[in-house]
């Protein structure tokens, strides 16, 4: 009898003990996934004040230290990492009437947030923000300053070190890492970065609706009651212009005129990379670059053993010159090719993580292009210094060479363009009267 009654005592205490345990097990992921609301921006019930409206491809989030996929309907809380992957974004929104965009391949770090405002970490990447409904401040800190906006429609970049403010809407109070405050208003952008010294570098300058990115141009089109910097027929016409750019670029994509070679180093650098031709005018591809033909992502080897390869195009021109052949350097007038044009659209592989800087070095390589560039340590980026012996200030002040993809200029280094099957490349000097 006794031994019953201890066997029946200790079935209990088990129970007691598991359900114990599903008792903690449920608390530490409600507290991580802000199921009971409290000190971390809100809770359930509908007195969130930031949850996750949307995501699109992979997002995480870190939460005290443990990482897990974002989800929509989450309610974040202080301290939260967010980071999008490769194609992927997540849109937070706040008060119901305000949001946050996170771009693919973003980091964005939620310091705090309650009903007196937001603040946030960018640490790599764009975050686009409407926030026109709001009342209280949103507070961005990136490359060691502090944008401040109250209202308005907004953007935020931060990329290799350099960090970017847009104002659509409204107006953005900025505090450098220098003590200055400045203030940037509709229409305008400010670029933040550091110079060889490490001294601050605050540059605003009026914004152009063809510098904008395409993610930019998207949320802008999707901003509802106008009165924007930018009107819809502004946006609209880039994005037209830009697609005919891309369709002249396609045509190209049906034949691969430069593949990977055999023994191709991880950078894109041939092992055995050629110099320029003696004229300035561009080459012939080297020997075993061009043969047959590649559709993108077809999975042609050319040199990297099971690795899928993809396919882009590149321009090089400096048909600007051509206007302002006063200005040119003495004796560089014999590389400058009678249309302008050093290498006309041509078709170049690519394998996955490659960027714009490895495409422009390979194509270099392959039509005996003279290219010369240099690694910034400040950016973590190359800058290419000169093509075909055209180098930055030959034509005047502020001239040398500009890329693009698709029609975009990105603000930062061609080393960080992770580039996409079918991009579109083009490399244009500018001259200082352009």
């Amino acid at each position: 009898m006794q031994t019953k009654a201890k066997r029946k005592t200790y079935n209990i205490l088990m129970v007691a003990v598991i359900v114990l345990i599903i008792a903690s097990g449920v608390m530490v992921t409600g507290h991580l996934k802000g199921w009971f609301g409290g000190s971390s921006g809100g809770g359930a019930g509908g007195d969130a004040v930031l949850v996750c409206a949307k995501t699109t491809g992979v997002v995480q989030v870190e939460r005290s230290g443990v990482g897990y996929t974002l989800k929509d309907g989450t309610v974040m809380q202080d301290g939260d990492i967010v980071a999008t992957k490769n194609a992927s974004e997540a849109v937070l929104t706040w008060q119901d009437a305000n949001t946050l965009a996170l771009n693919e391949k973003g980091e964005c770090t939620i310091t705090s947030c309650s009903d007196e405002g937001i603040s946030l970490q960018l640490t790599e990447g764009e975050l686009f923000a409407d926030m026109r409904e709001a009342e209280v401040p949103v507070s961005i800190a990136l490359c060691d300053d502090q944008a401040t906006v109250t209202g308005g429609v907004f953007s935020v970049s931060e990329q290799s070190g350099a960090g970017t403010v847009c104002v659509y809407e409204g107006a953005a109070d900025i505090q450098t890492a220098a003590g200055e405050s400045l203030s940037v208003a509709a229409g305008e952008q400010i670029l933040l970065t550091e110079n060889e010294k490490g001294e601050q570098v605050a540059d605003i300058t009026k914004m152009e609706a063809s510098s904008l990115s395409p993610y930019t141009i998207e949320k802008l089109l999707a901003v509802e009651g106008g009165g924007l910097c930018f009107t819809a027929e502004d946006l609209q016409k880039v994005v037209a212009d830009r697609e005919a750019q891309k369709a002249e670029a396609d045509k190209a994509l049906e034949q691969a005129s430069i593949r990977i070679a055999d023994g191709e180093t991880a950078d894109g650098d041939a092992a055995d990379g050629s110099g320029q031709t003696a004229d300035g005018q561009s080459g012939t591809a080297a020997s075993g670059s061009t043969s047959g033909s590649s559709s993108s992502g077809s999975g042609s080897s050319g040199g990297s053993a099971g690795q899928q390869t993809k396919t882009c195009t590149i321009t090089i021109s400096c048909a600007s010159i051509l206007d302002n052949m006063g200005n040119l350097a003495a004796g560089k007038d014999r590389y400058v090719p009678s249309s302008g044009i050093i290498l006309g659209t041509t078709a170049v592989e690519f394998r996955e993580g490659e960027t714009a800087y490895d495409v422009t070095r390979r194509a270099c390589d392959a039509m005996g292009i003279q290219m010369e560039a240099a690694y910034v340590p400040l950016y973590g980026s190359y800058y290419v210094e000169g093509i075909n012996n055209l180098y930055e200030f030959d034509c005047g002040g502020m001239s040398g060479w500009l890329y693009f993809v698709n029609g975009w200029s990105p603000n930062y280094g061609c080393s960080e363009y992770v580039l996409k099957d079918g991009d579109s490349i083009v490399w244009e000097y500018t001259c200082s009267d352009d």
